[in-house]
């Protein structure tokens, strides 16, 4: 019944379609009961990876496609999963204390996957292997999203003269230094943005579905929800993605406007009021109360950090870690080994915004170099260097690939002018992509996958044996 080709062919008739999607539905909304209701560990993990499977599945079942490109990115994403992720001693307490701070004892910077986590744990106690599964099983539903998206385009690009560069765009992605991957490794292990690109790709999935792309706001909201930092990246790239769409439809006005009344009212309602939904008056108190809920380890001075502290004390911390100031700090090194690829988009835009001669689409042109400028005063308020700059390549590579799945004309001209120059430098392309996949990605060099994946091909012998 599950055919997949390389062609662009349904994978099941539309009675078929129908019950499966109908099923899957179900098992879905009942997969819910044992995650919530049920206090054992043996019915919960079971429960979330049939939730997780089923939800790409439903996807698959609505698509009706699948082709060999999804395939393969998914395998390649998932295997580098498997090697990278840590075990269950080796989960950071920094990353997952996140998931402990639901709304529940006050509106937070990054409250939503707590809340998750809480919701699913029906306020009860909350497990360590509870949450690595949840992290492993969105991880899986971020590759799968990739997957998808970057195969769709590769799929459309053969329909004209941009695969070349669709493929090195995308190969790029997978192996640069700021790759995917390094959300699988343990230092980034369970980060917020996970969950802000899953919500990013989404609102790229429906933006141009009649129905369901009203579903944009409320995804803006719970990206600003997962961390107050996306307002410097994934927000702006859905705002440039709408203001695109606007000439095409009064609906994307009203969208666009709906979607920004969203969010800056509810990021002025935090910055207003959040302190005084607090429920502890400080991070010990809240610490103590927290080490009766869980076996994960609470720092009092982290959790202070992330949901007590004022912007003061982030740029206290900012000055620390910078004794010798910014130029001195190791954390550019993440800017300089990804700084040909942000010249590589600002020249594509430069080229794009030259040969367009509509106003309109030209001042949209500006938009994405403006974009940089935006990004920078987080380098000057945060140390986290190498996340933002994975940050901003991704938002970057997604709109490129997008204006080229819809055939924007002035992109299809600057690419197919791209294209021989890709063409002729293929070797040198596999090379340094082959030498950053084994370098990369974030800060782990060399990488920490191969010793991952002789250790597990180690394991699996001493077990066969």
């Amino acid at each position: 019944m599950l055919e997949i080709t390389s062609q662009d062919k349904f994978l099941y008739s539309s009675k078929n379609r129908f019950r499966l999607l109908a099923v899957s539905c179900f098992i879905i909304i009942c997969s819910f009961f044992p995650l919530v209701f049920f206090h054992t560990l043996s019915v919960k993990i079971p429960a979330l990876y049939i939730l997780t499977t089923c939800t790409i599945y439903l996807i698959i079942i609505y698509k009706n496609k699948l082709n060999k490109y999804e395939i393969g990115i998914f395998l390649f994403l998932f295997i580098q999963l498997l090697a990278l992720a840590p075990k269950f001693d080796e989960l950071s307490h920094r990353l997952t204390a996140t998931f402990l701070l639901s709304f529940r004892y006050g509106i937070s910077s990054r409250g939503l996957q707590g809340t998750i986590i809480d919701f699913l744990s029906n306020g009860s106690f909350v497990s360590k292997l509870l949450v690595w599964h949840f992290i492993f099983c969105s991880l899986i539903l971020l590759i799968f999203l990739i997957s998808v998206y970057l195969g769709s385009v590769i799929k459309e690009s053969e329909k004209n003269n941009t695969k070349s560069l669709v493929l090195f765009l995308s190969i790029l992605f997978l192996t640069c230094f700021v790759s995917p991957a390094t959300y699988f490794a343990p230092h980034n292990f369970g980060r917020s943005e996970i969950y802000a690109l899953i919500f990013t790709l989404l609102s790229l999935a429906v933006i141009d579905k009649p129905y369901f792309k009203w579903a944009i706001p409320f995804f803006a909201l719970f990206i600003i929800s997962t961390h107050l930092i996306f307002v410097f990246f994934y927000i702006p790239f859905i705002f440039i993605l709408m203001f695109y769409k606007l000439p095409v439809k009064k609906e994307y006005i009203a969208l666009f406007f709906v979607s920004f009344l969203i969010v800056i009212t509810s990021f002025i309602l935090y910055l207003l009021f959040s302190k005084q939904t607090f429920v502890f008056p400080n991070a010990n108190a809240l610490a103590e109360h927290l080490s009766t809920k869980t076996d994960i380890f609470v720092a009092p001075n982290y959790l202070h950090l992330i949901f007590f502290a004022e912007l003061q004390d982030h740029l206290s911390l900012y000055r620390e870690r910078m004794p010798g100031g910014f130029l001195k700090f190791g954390g550019n090194i993440s800017i300089l080994i990804n700084f040909p690829i942000v010249l590589f988009f600002a020249y594509f835009w430069i080229k794009c915004f030259l040969h367009e001669n509509q106003k309109y689409i030209k001042f949209f042109f500006i938009l994405p170099l403006l974009l940089f400028l935006y990004h920078v005063p987080v380098f000057f308020l945060f140390f986290d260097f190498s996340r933002w700059m994975a940050m901003i390549i991704q938002i970057q590579l997604m709109l490129v690939l997008y204006l080229i799945y819809t055939g924007n004309k002035t992109v299809l001209f600057v690419t197919e002018k791209i294209v021989p120059v890709i063409n002729k430098n293929w070797y040198a392309i596999i090379i340094v992509c082959s030498l950053m996949l084994f370098l990369g990605p974030g800060r782990e060099v060399p990488s920490d996958r191969v010793r991952h994946i002789i250790d597990g091909i180690l394991l699996f012998f001493k077990i066969s044996l």
